[in-house]
Order: structure tokens, then C-alpha cells, then sequence
């Protein structure tokens, strides 16, 4: 079976239109990937580009390990379902999944296995003189499936297969699918703008809107842990119910205040994820409540103590056998007002009718919270960052007790206090350094582990590799890297250890037929691999040497070494030290070359002549033109 690899795939169209934007994407052997989004998300031009239906405009496109953007259709052992099943209506159901055999010129006594074995499985063998006009649109589907069976492909493509049939023959093709996968054992690739095909079909889903990809994850971590407002709203029926309001932390309890009136309590503990930044009742932020973990108060409950509870009134029920869906709107006083319009899903054995004011509790455990200006969710499964209040004075940064030592790279010209220091999470280190904090909360993400640290009070979250090492309540020592911190109020950055150079792709003849390429950039020419220069030429072609490119590369791809003049160098850029940074672990040199500057990780000293060895094969370089990544 086989493997797939996107990276950086684009697809451009005359006229710059970006149909597909910078897709990223390891696809493991036996995998189930559904492509979903909105008409026009690029998610068919994709498959139609793994397919080679499409040309690549840039990026690289593996299967089993090797690139295959220049392969043609028919030599990539891919097999594709069309949306209008692409049947010949002139051949038989026989002739018709029979074609690509015949064309191949297999032997007829293995086509007539292998079309019959496919037809039993998918339950056509009594159909296989028919014409396609004498079938129903199931059967015309499983023909066409059929068809694609019978090559044993690596890979299967469906390009949403279903969207012609009936509600119920949808469903009862899904399964059919599903079991066709798990039958099979191959690679399913299949693009649906039907979210339910989606969640009930894939083993991943990749979530896409306007060419960018905004998700890839499984369908439940989809559903639970939202990356943005529209793979929230996209993922889940009824959609999630969105409200505009603020945050106020007053100790340990936390209130959203909504901007249609209501508002929900609960403790800290259920909030933690929340970065305290949003919680000073002025920062706007979105609340989203899915309508199942909305319910109808209940007098008997035990579980209060996980529940929020406010009033709604209702406009509209909708019985639908075994669940009610409920209309209804937080605002008791103006029930036409837009902003509290609430959806609830309950079951029939609540009875309620239009008009009824009735106590909705809302889930203290799975809600949702997204910032108001980006949509981006702000209660990640992993936070992205740890931001906490800190004291900064005598070159010490005090974060809750606990002091650190401001190294000399980080220049404060004044004491602060209670100022806001942002820092991801790979930033603070546990099982290292002087400062102490408690196991709070232990959380397995995959391969990963998620640590909740209680700091005297303040939380912090920590992401290690690998199975836990600690436990809830366990004491553990953690240590800071001071390269990675930022404090706006006092002006410290996190440090940029990302070069960017604009250049150019040149060449000079050293024989009759032969060339030298070069990658131009800060003065110097450095020799590319074959495979960039594959890339660049299958991206480009001759045009390359005249299209402006922007060379991109981490200080973690420079080797630093003391220069002489006359020493000979591999690929490097010729540069003087005109600072130093040191971080306390680690050591940044910033290297004049030509006028542009480089960094690099360095122990010398201002002044020292350094050959900056560039790993060109972690080298990211630009089209600049039309802001695409060529490698």
C-alpha cells in the first residue's frame, strides 16, 4: 500500500489566484483522510493535484518516498472516484470496471477474477450485463468504486462520491465505504463538503477554507478541541452557539458576562487554560457552547457542581423523536434580540412549548472560549503560551515567589512591577533549574505529555515528549529560557533566530554543456543539493534565474567557525562579529556579511571573522513574486 507526503504544495492560477495555500500533510499506509470545508476551499483542486489531474505550482509531492510531481496520471497507482461516476454508458457494468485491464493489456482470465471478485464484494454480480442507464445512482456508485477496485491501487481518491444520492442512501453508502476501507487495507483520500460523511468516515479530517488548511485531526479532537471559530461552527449539528462578552476573575471565580445579558459562574479550575490576560472584564472574547452540552436544569441533578445555570425563553421546538431541539434566547426581555439566540439539544422527555421561560445549564467542562479580533480559540487543548504578571527589578524577573536572573542579552532600564511576560510553553522547562512548583493537572497528548503547574497559585503549562514522568501533586523544579520571553512593557522581544535574506538563483558555465548553480544571498554563492535545484527548476523552469527569492534559514542550520583568510570553507557565508547575546544556555553571535546581518550560535567574541556554514538542505527559499514557498 502506500504513504503519502505534501509539502508546501501551492496551487496558483493565471492571474496569481491562490486556489491552494502552503498544505502540509504526512499521510501514514492504511490511513482514511478526509478532505472537508465550503465550496471553493480547494480541497477537490488537492486531490485532483495528488491525482496528477492538476499541475503542482510548487511543493513536493511524495508516495512511498518518492516525488512524484512530474509522474504522470496513469503511473502513479492511484485510483479515482468521480462525483458523476464517469461511466461509459455505451459498455456493460462488466466492460466498464473491466476497462483499465483491457487497456493495460492484462491477460483476460486474470481480468475476469479480478472483475468478479470486485463485484462480489460490492454486491454487484447480478448487474454486470447491465448498461449504467438500468441502474439506480447506489449501484452506479458501486460500479464505479468497482472500477477503481480492480487496479488495486495504492491510493484511493473520492471525489465526494455521495453528493448525488438520497439522505438515505448516503448513509447506507458511508458504512459501505467504511467497510470497503477496513476490506481493502489500503490508503482512502476523500474529499465531501458534508461534515457528517466527514466525522463518521475519516481517521483524520483536514479542515480547509479558501485555500489554507485550518485543522488536521482526528474527527473527536475536531469535535473537543476546535482550533478557530469556523472549524467550531463547521464541525457539529446544530452549530455551536457563538455570544460576544467579557471575563472577570475575581480569586478563585470566574464570570462570563454576555453581551446579551446573561452570564455564567464557575470556579478557576475549570477556566485554567484560559490565559488570565482575558479575564479583566474589558477583552472581548467569543463564548461557544455546543447545543449537547447545553440542557434543561434539572431539580434532582447531583452533578450541579458542573453545571452553570441562567434563564432563556423559548421561540421554537422541534420534536424529532429520540432528541428536542430547542430555539430559544438568553435575553428573557427581548427575545428578538440576535446576540442571545441559543440552540439546545435535550431529550423528548422535557416539555416545553414557545414562550416558556425555562433554566438552561451550560457545561462548566466543555465550553469554548475564541479570541474576538483573531477566532482563534483561546482554551487550546495545549496552550500555546504561559502568560502570568511578574515583578522585574535588580536584574531579577519575580514570577509568583519565584526569581530568575535577567541574563546580560536582556537590557531592563527600569524597575516594574506587576507587568505581563509572555512566553510559549517550550519555554519553561520542568526537571531542571532552582525554582520550584507543584504538579497541578497531567494530561497525555499522543506522543506528549501536558503538564498543569501550580506556581504558589499561578498556573503554568509545561509540554514534554514522551509518557508521564511526574504525577499529580509531585514537587518538581523548573527552569525558563530567557531567549524565548517577551515583555512588552519593558521591551523585551523574544529572540529572532531566523535569518532572512532576499537573493537570487544564478549560474556560471564551467564547459561547453555544463553549469554550476548557485544560491546568491549576502554577497556570497552557495552550492545547492540537486534536489533544490530539482525543485526550483520544476517549480520555475528557466525563469527561476530572473524571479526574486527570499533564502529563509534558523540559526540551528549555521556552523560558526573561526575564518582566516586563505582557509578553505564548504558552503558558508564570510562575516565579523559585531555582538553577542548571551542567554545564559545559550550564546547568539550577530555576524556582519556584506551588509546583511546572520546569527548563529557562537562562544567567541565582537570582532572574531566567522565561515557560517549553511546547511542548504534546511534552507526555506521563497518565490517572492507570488509569496509561495518553492522548498
Amino acid at each position: 500500500m502506500a504513504s503519502l507526503s505534501l509539502k508546501h504544495i501551492f496551487k496558483v492560477y493565471d492571474g496569481n489566484v491562490k486556489a491552494v495555500n502552503d498544505f502540509c500533510m504526512d499521510i501514514e499506509d492504511k490511513e482514511f483522510i478526509v478532505f472537508v470545508g465550503p465550496s471553493g476551499c480547494g480541497k477537490s483542486t488537492t486531490l485532483r493535484m495528488i491525482a496528477g489531474l492538476e499541475e503542482i505550482t510548487a511543493g513536493e509531492l511524495q508516495i512511498d518516498g518518492e516525488i512524484v510531481n512530474d509522474v504522470e496520471p496513469k503511473d502513479r497507482n492511484i485510483a479515482m472516484v468521480f462525483q458523476n461516476y464517469a461511466l461509459y454508458p455505451h459498455m456493460s457494468v462488466y466492460e466498464n470496471m473491466a476497462f483499465a485491464l483491457r487497456t493495460a493489456r492484462v491477460p483476460k482470465d486474470i481480468i475476469h477474477e479480478k472483475v468478479t471478485e470486485a463485484a462480489e464484494i460490492l454486491g454487484i454480480t447480478e448487474y454486470l450485463e447491465r448498461k449504467p442507464k438500468a441502474l439506480s445512482g447506489g449501484q452506479r456508485q458501486r460500479v464505479a468504486l468497482g472500477r477503481a477496485i480492480v487496479r488495486q491501487p495504492k491510493v484511493f481518491l473520492l471525489d465526494e462520491p455521495l453528493s448525488n444520492l438520497d439522505a438515505k442512501l448516503r448513509a447506507a453508502m458511508r458504512s459501505e465505504i467504511s467497510r470497503l476501507h477496513q476490506r481493502l487495507g489500503t490508503t482512502f483520500i476523500y474529499v465531501t463538503h458534508d461534515q457528517v460523511e466527514a466525522m463518521t468516515m475519516g481517521t483524520r479530517i483536514v479542515v480547509m477554507r479558501d485555500g489554507f488548511v485550518q485543522q488536521i485531526d482526528s474527527p473527536m479532537n475536531l469535535y473537543r478541541y476546535p482550533d478557530n471559530m469556523f472549524v467550531a461552527g463547521f464541525i457539529g449539528t446544530p452549530q455551536m452557539n457563538f455570544f460576544e462578552g467579557v471575563i472577570n476573575k475575581r480569586g478563585d471565580e470566574v464570570r462570563f458576562s454576555l453581551d446579551c445579558g446573561a452570564a455564567f459562574e464557575m470556579n478557576y479550575s475549570f477556566a485554567e487554560k484560559i490565559p488570565v490576560k482575558y479575564m479583566d472584564g474589558k477583552s472581548k472574547v467569543i463564548f461557544g457552547v455546543r447545543p449537547e452540552d447545553l440542557r434543561i436544569a434539572r431539580p434532582d441533578a447531583t452533578d450541579s457542581h458542573l453545571w452553570s445555570r441562567t434563564k432563556a425563553v423559548v421561540s421554537v421546538v422541534e420534536v424529532l423523536g429520540n432528541e428536542v431541539i430547542l430555539y430559544a434566547n438568553l435575553n428573557v426581555q427581548n427575545p428578538d434580540d440576535k446576540t442571545g439566540a441559543i440552540t439546545v439539544k435535550t431529550d423528548p422527555d422535557f416539555i416545553v412549548h414557545p414562550g416558556d421561560v425555562i433554566d438552561v445549564e451550560v457545561s462548566r467542562r466543555k465550553f469554548h472560549v475564541f479570541d474576538k479580533e483573531t477566532e482563534k480559540s483561546i482554551k487550546k487543548r495545549i496552550p500555546e503560551q504561559n502568560i502570568v504578571n511578574v515583578d522585574i527589578a535588580n536584574n531579577t524577573i519575580r514570577l509568583a515567589e519565584q526569581s530568575f536572573a535577567i541574563p546580560s542579552a536582556i537590557v531592563v532600564e527600569s524597575s516594574r512591577q506587576n507587568v505581563e511576560l509572555v512566553m510559549p510553553i517550550s519555554a519553561l522547562t520542568i526537571g531542571r533549574g532552582t525554582a520550584k512548583a507543584r504538579i497541578h493537572g497531567v494530561e497525555q497528548v499522543e506522543d506528549k505529555t501536558l503538564y498543569t503547574l501550580d506556581v504558589n497559585g499561578s498556573i503554568l503549562f509545561s509540554l514534554k515528549d514522551g509518557e508521564p514522568e511526574y504525577g499529580v501533586g509531585d514537587d518538581v523544579s523548573f527552569d525558563i529560557d530567557m531567549c524565548k520571553i517577551a515583555v512588552a512593557d519593558c521591551g523585551i522581544d523574544p529572540m529572532n533566530t531566523v535569518n532572512s535574506i532576499d537573493g537570487e538563483f544564478t549560474k556560471s558555465k564551467i564547459s561547453r554543456k555544463e553549469y554550476q548553480f548557485y544560491m546568491q544571498m549576502a554577497g556570497h554563492k552557495l552550492v545547492p543539493s540537486v534536489r533544490i535545484c530539482e525543485k526550483l527548476f520544476g517549480c520555475k523552469g528557466t525563469r527561476i534565474f530572473k524571479t526574486p527569492l527570499n533564502y529563509s534559514f534558523d540559526a540551528c542550520a549555521v556552523t560558526a567557525k573561526p575564518y582566516n583568510e586563505g582557509d578553505e570553507v564548504g558552503n558558508a557565508l564570510i562575516g565579523k562579529v559585531v555582538s553577542i547575546k548571551d542567554y545564559g544556555h545559550v550564546k547568539y553571535a550577530t555576524c556582519d556579511c556584506n551588509g546583511t546581518q546572520v546569527v548563529a550560535a557562537y562562544e567567541g567574541q565582537v570582532g572574531d571573522t566567522l565561515a557560517l556554514e549553511v546547511n542548504v538542505d534546511m534552507v526555506t527559499i521563497k518565490d517572492k513574486t507570488i509569496d509561495i514557498i518553492i522548498v
